[in-house]
């Protein structure tokens, strides 16, 4: 259905605003050398849809570095001419532990050096496991079934299961550390859940090696638990060194079962002129903008809205 002339003014006024903002992904200060990037699990029904068009409006925005979460039936040699394409580069993908893990899509941790083969391919230097994950082996039991983690009344995960993770981790990281990779892990909020003294994301960065893991903090999961994203950037300095810049609204209750209200960055409740200038300074360096849904509108609209508001903040102009 054509757009009538209101529509058409929205979204090029929304589309321009990458090209009318300063180029920090190419002058660095707080966002590093890739400048903001774009986690495109965000925008994944409109990659499903249009690999190239999305590819390309994402460009348009202004992003330059992305973060993938799906290889969406295409290759990596095909993925990586696809970003060519579009003048984007993906510097870290979220891996699946297993081809067995529900949603499984493309790179696995079945066959490490398959894998470093498919990441060196696609430019990438990071493979993070996105969610406590498992592969069908007696060694590690059934796959965690994520409805029971999704309910108020759910057990927490033990500590003996985080333990099993940290090895994974470690195994993981030495075997990708030849092909000149590191494994990193990406947070929700369950890994919050109290264990006795401690939480499950305390034992994972307490029992993994610095020198093959590293860890993405996801903020808008964090907050969601009810913890300071300055606290944990603080206790454990170097071993956080991406970061999900995700929002949530006031009315997110503090809960561990996978459940958040989302919000463009800037929108909700989370002050980001105190975490940004603490994860710069802690070893932060790949910053990916992330919303999970529902959208309002256009998931492109919100992630130009949540690129806009991050190139608004003091810092982002060398404040702070």
């Amino acid at each position: 259905m054509p757009m009538n002339r209101r529509e058409m003014l929205k979204s090029s006024a929304i589309m321009m605003l990458g090209a009318s903002m300063p180029a920090i992904a190419k002058s660095g200060g707080i966002w590093g050398t890739d400048g903001i990037g774009v986690q495109l699990y965000a925008l994944d029904p409109d990659l499903r849809r249009d690999l190239h068009g999305t590819l390309d409006k994402v460009a348009k925005l202004g992003f330059r570095s992305v973060e993938i979460a799906s290889m969406h039936g295409r290759t990596a040699a095909q993925m990586r001419a696809a970003l060519d394409q579009a003048g984007l580069y993906c510097r870290s993908v979220h891996v699946a532990a297993s081809s067995s893990v529900p949603g499984a899509s493309g790179l696995t941790f079945d066959d490490m050096d398959k894998l470093g083969e498919d990441l060196t391919t696609l430019g990438a230097r990071e493979a993070v496991l996105p969610l406590f994950q498992f592969p069908k082996d007696p060694k590690w039991g059934e796959p965690v079934p994520f409805s029971s983690l999704m309910r108020a009344d759910g057990s927490p995960l033990s500590a003996a299961r985080y333990e099993q993770m940290a090895n994974f981790l470690n195994q993981a990281g030495s075997a990708l550390k030849k092909h000149g990779l590191r494994v990193g892990y990406h947070n929700h909020n369950v890994e919050f859940a109290p264990i006795g003294e401690k939480t499950g994301l305390q034992i994972l960065l307490e029992r993994t090696n610095p020198r093959l893991v590293d860890f993405e903090m996801d903020v808008g999961w964090l907050v969601t638990a009810g913890h300071d994203p300055v606290a944990w950037l603080r206790k454990y300095p170097g071993r956080f060194n991406q970061m999900h810049v995700k929002d949530i609204k006031a009315s997110t209750p503090v809960n561990f079962h996978l459940r958040q209200d989302p919000v463009e960055v800037g929108g909700g409740k989370i002050d980001w002129n105190s975490i940004l200038p603490v994860a710069r300074t802690s070893g932060v360096h790949r910053y990916f903008v992330e919303q999970d849904p529902p959208f309002t509108g256009p998931r492109i609209d919100a992630m130009a809205r949540s690129l806009a508001y991050l190139r608004s903040l003091p810092i982002a102009r060398g404040g702070h």
